[in-house]
């Protein structure tokens, strides 16, 4: 079993400051400078997931159950959440495809609301929040280089300044890494990937989607350039068009079409079936590559690039992984769970 970090991560008893009441609009001007634990809302599921890593005894709920977010291709227990947030109310969203429950959300009634910017910043959330009288402040999340700013933002604001540097320095840390990988790799040489969605492998998200920014962290090809139709994603593709890009590397979100792909006719003439690249993306606790975006695309990349360059690459995937969870979400894990992650 992993094991809680020592220590307390409530929240400390100083007060959040003027700048968090100037970052509001003038109506929340009156909101408390020092907010209790469960009191820090996030409007979308990457807003959620940045403040349980940063500070998860501020979560005031998820955005979706957790028994059921294995669908949406996040990990279908709670083995790896600490145990205080395990049964946290489900607040719903603004998210694609999502509704927040405004009634839940105003019995709790948040002392903040964080909105993801630049996608789901707009004047109608805004305007929902404010007529139920919960203060928002946006945090900028359009690529993974934003999170280190963003760290450091949200820490500062509630009051976790060192837990806020730390998380931007690791992050930051992994994205040198990467560009410095990416710069050491010839176009020529660069792995072709083409990420399967959907339950028989036939969506897919664009290269300029926020939902692949693992594919060029790691500095993989993804091979649909396609334009992206909505922020949800999740591009209908046919078989031709796989066959005709015929990727080295075949990224799959859905566990069951995982499990059939090889034995696909369709699929085997494909070269990334006949040489047995073919990966599930890992999903402990939450998604290291998408759906829901978030931190965890860190230690997704690592993952990825180790397996676009495993000699190249020179990363330990299992201690990078034992790493990331003792910082980002303050369990310790051991090797061979570290290693089931990714080995299915």
């Amino acid at each position: 079993m992993f094991n809680i970090l020592p220590g307390k991560w409530r929240l400390p008893t100083a007060a959040l400051g003027t700048s968090l009441l100037l970052s509001l609009p003038s109506w929340a001007a009156t909101a408390p400078t020092q907010l209790p634990p469960h009191s820090v809302y996030g409007t979308a599921p990457p807003m959620t997931l940045l403040v349980y890593s940063l500070a998860p005894d501020l979560l005031a709920g998820w955005n979706f159950p957790l028994n059921k977010m294995g669908g949406l291709g996040m990990s279908a227990n709670s083995e790896y959440l600490l145990p205080a947030t395990r049964n946290l109310p489900v607040l719903g969203g603004w998210d694609p495809g999502d509704k927040p429950e405004l009634e839940r959300v105003l019995a709790i009634h948040p002392k903040l609301a964080l909105l993801w910017a630049p996608y789901l910043d707009n004047v109608r959330l805004r305007n929902e929040l404010q007529r139920i009288d919960v203060p928002t402040l946006a945090v900028n999340l359009e690529s993974l280089n934003d999170y280190p700013a963003a760290y450091r933002l949200l820490g500062d604001k509630l009051g976790q300044s060192a837990r806020g540097e730390l998380l931007a320095t690791t992050f930051q840390n992994i994205l040198n890494r990467l560009r410095q990988l990416r710069n050491a790799i010839p176009q020529t040489q660069r792995q072709t990937v083409y990420y399967a969605e959907g339950v028989d492998g036939l969506m897919t998200d664009t290269a300029n989607s926020p939902h692949t920014q693992v594919i060029r962290a790691a500095g993989g090809d993804n091979v649909f350039t396609g334009k992206a139709t909505a922020l949800k994603g999740m591009e209908r593709v046919s078989m031709g068009q796989v066959l005709g890009w015929n990727p080295d590397v075949i990224l799959v979100q859905d566990p069951v079409f995982y499990r059939r792909v090889y034995s696909l006719p369709a699929w085997q003439g494909l070269q990334a079936v006949k040489d047995h690249r073919v990966y599930l993306v890992p999903r402990q606790p939450f998604n290291w590559m998408d759906r829901p975006p978030s931190f965890m695309q860190g230690l997704g990349a690592l993952w990825l690039a180790h397996v676009l360059y495993p000699q190249q690459s020179k990363i330990h995937l299992n201690q990078e992984i034992q790493d990331f969870f003792k910082t980002f979400l303050q369990v310790n894990v051991s090797k061979a769970q570290a290693q089931a992650m990714w080995q299915p």
